[in-house]
């Protein structure tokens, strides 16, 4: 029975501290307004007829505020009305009696206004509840002195010492009582949040290990490190995904004497983005190893098919961005296709300009065919291969991009260091760069020299 009538004002849509207020404020509020028609009554025996009124008129408008709510639940207008009816019931009450001795310092219930407010508003509120309590008690401080010649009802010694005891125990037991079920209901509330908590560290963990599981199977279809030192020799790989799993992933592969090297940026990160990786990984290596494709222009053309025709049928425009090379060592050559991040050639202490087509792997606003690339290589190139992510990560002094231009210029200022320097400070320039930023997108470069 209790328990559906501290439950009458809740909504569906109330959060657990929400419901504690309303039915914390409803057994406060029932039992002063029951309380204050007593209170009436009992002065109405002694012949206080206007002290007894102030009460019993409190009794009736906080029970009628206490109806009002269980009806319509308008709990702003209930809380603010008990919290207000309770700061003045006291302060009238002691002028009606004649000044803080003859009514046993009754004003000190108006104490119940700011701890009512400190617990059904907040902290900000509850001061400004304290300052009207204060008010009022200076108030009647100052007029104290006044009132037993408006107000004189020659009351005994035992019955002002009667009240003082009655004001003291209930005021006290009244705090207490309203204290001990909020705090109670709070520490249930602490002790449910803690088990929630729990739950979902717990699955965090599990979702966790399943995504590093992920990543321990996205690396095995990553170029490995024999396969790259036995074609490439002197290369360095900087792979720093955004998140566990990556949308960036390096893949290579031998076929008919020649080796192919892709460097490609997913849509999207993390674990959408490693899903996309696998599938494009997937058809890059049935275009080479199944279908015997050899060009990488042709490659490209028909890897952006089957990404059409398996996963853009909705409109969707998922794919990827990035280079494949196919490099020939008997004819000291190196062919490529680009979609917008092309390879950077950097050749005698130049930088020489190397074209990309500016359409994803994909579906886009565009549908040519991938421009066939080549170039002879000499002893001493360097070639770099990238993602976007490292030009387009925040960072510096004024938190912008690191940019295109500034990444070519760092490959120009260390092409000629070694391999291991150069992947070094790549690392630790884009570190630098990112400062307390977060990591904006998948990073990865790759650089080898022939």
């Amino acid at each position: 029975m209790i328990k559906k009538f501290v439950q009458i004002g809740h909504s569906p849509n109330d959060s657990e501290d929400e419901k504690l207020k309303k039915s914390t404020l409803l057994i406060m509020a029932f039992p002063f307004g029951v309380a204050g028609l007593f209170w009436g009554v009992l002065y109405f025996i002694n012949g206080l007829i206007l002290p007894g009124s102030i009460p019993f008129g409190y009794g009736i408008l906080s029970l009628i505020s206490v109806f009002h709510f269980m009806v319509f639940k308008k709990f702003r207008f209930f809380r603010f009305s008990q919290i207000l009816l309770i700061l003045l019931l006291p302060f009238l009450l002691q002028i009606s009696l004649g000044g803080f001795i003859p009514s046993s310092s009754v004003i000190l219930w108006g104490l119940v206004s700011p701890l009512g407010a400190l617990v059904f508003y907040n902290v900000k509120q509850s001061l400004y509840w304290f300052s009207a309590f204060v008010l009022l008690v200076v108030i009647a401080f100052i007029v104290n002195n006044y009132l037993p010649q408006y107000f004189d009802w020659n009351l005994s010694e035992k019955f002002i010492v009667a009240l003082f005891i009655m004001n003291i125990l209930g005021i006290s037991c009244i705090i207490y009582i309203m204290q001990y079920y909020f705090v109670s209901k709070q520490s249930g509330l602490k002790k449910s949040v803690e088990q929630k908590n729990a739950e979902i560290l717990q699955k965090n963990k599990e979702i966790t290990d399943s995504i590093n599981y992920a990543r321990r199977i996205q690396s095995t279809l990553f170029a490995n490190r024999e396969l790259l030192e036995h074609n490439l020799h002197e290369y360095f790989v900087l792979f720093k995904p955004k998140d566990i799993v990556s949308g960036d992933f390096y893949w290579a592969t031998n076929n008919s004497g020649r080796f192919y090297l892709a460097v490609c940026d997913s849509t999207g990160h993390g674990v959408p983005g490693a899903f996309m990786s696998l599938l494009n990984i997937s058809f890059l290596n049935e275009a080479i190893n199944e279908r015997n494709i050899g060009q990488p222009n042709e490659i490209c053309d028909y890897v952006r098919e089957k990404l059409i025709a398996n996963i853009s049928q909705d409109g969707g425009q998922d794919g990827m961005d990035g280079v494949l090379v196919c490099i020939d060592r008997e004819k000291k050559m190196m062919r490529y296709a680009a979609a917008h991040n092309a390879p950077v050639l950097i050749r005698e202490n130049k930088v020489v300009p190397l074209e990309a087509d500016r359409m994803p792997i994909g579906k886009g606003e565009r549908n040519e065919t991938f421009k066939h690339q080549e170039i002879d290589l000499r002893k001493g190139d360097m070639i770099y291969l990238y993602t976007d992510g490292y030009a387009d990560q925040f960072g510096g002094l004024k938190g912008k991009k690191f940019k295109y231009k500034q990444m070519v210029e760092l490959m120009l200022s260390v092409h000629q260091k070694s391999i291991t320097d150069q992947g070094n400070i790549f690392d630790e320039t884009i570190e630098q760069w990112k400062g307390g930023l977060e990591q904006t997108d998948d990073i990865l470069v790759i650089g080898f020299k022939i």
